[in-house]
């Protein structure tokens, strides 16, 4: 008796190939790895001198809670900008007295996103529009006091920065240009305030 294998089990091979192919092919397309997601540095201001004031505390108050805003997108940004304003504070000002205290009050660090007008018909194949436009404001205000001494004084900064950004762009660049937006205002708001102590806050120096 022959013991050839069947011609059949020959010519199915290729079959049972070509179909495992196709059917992992979607599957290994599916488990494709995602792009890494940037890494992005907080924004501390440690590295510039402190601000020592004449009180015993500094508090800090937020009037402006993003999260409980509709249609704030603050939890979008790499870093939330209530707690970069928070961390400003933190940071630069000192308590470097006995009596007294001063209040960092966030008053705005509201981030908002607006949708743009979009190409339509063969104007939209051919041009790459701006999607959305993004909107951050930030407002605080440092008050001190010294009821002991009679001594009193405040400061105000606020700033706005707008960004517009093409439809075809990615989480990444999103990410970033978020984060830029609100360094570049963080940057602001510092030169504001540096301006602005000595000039309404003399007083308090130390």
């Amino acid at each position: 008796m022959s013991t050839d294998k069947p011609a059949f089990q020959l010519t199915r091979r290729p079959f049972l190939a070509s179909g495992l192919a196709a059917l992992l092919g979607p599957s290994l397309a599916a488990c494709e790895t995602p792009p890494a997601r940037r890494q992005f540095p907080e924004i501390t201001f440690t590295h510039l001198p402190v601000i020592n004031l004449d009180v015993a505390r500094i508090d800090i108050v937020s009037k402006y809670q993003s999260a409980q805003q509709p249609g704030d997108i603050a939890a979008q940004f790499p870093e939330a900008p209530e707690k970069t304003l928070a961390n400003w504070s933190r940071d630069r000002l000192r308590a470097a007295g006995t009596m007294g205290e001063a209040v960092f009050t966030i008053l705005s660090a509201r981030a908002t996103q607006t949708a743009l007008a979009r190409s339509a018909g063969l104007s939209a194949a051919l041009n790459k529009d701006q999607s959305d436009r993004y909107d951050l404001e930030l407002a605080v205000w440092l008050t001190a006091e010294n009821p002991y001494l009679g001594r009193s004084g405040e400061v105000t900064a606020r700033t706005t920065r707008s960004q517009t950004v093409a439809e075809d762009m990615t989480l990444n660049e999103r990410e970033g240009i978020l984060f830029d937006m609100l360094d570049q205002a963080m940057r602001d708001i510092n030169q504001r305030l540096e301006t602005a102590i000595p000039q309404y806050l003399e007083a308090f120096i130390r």
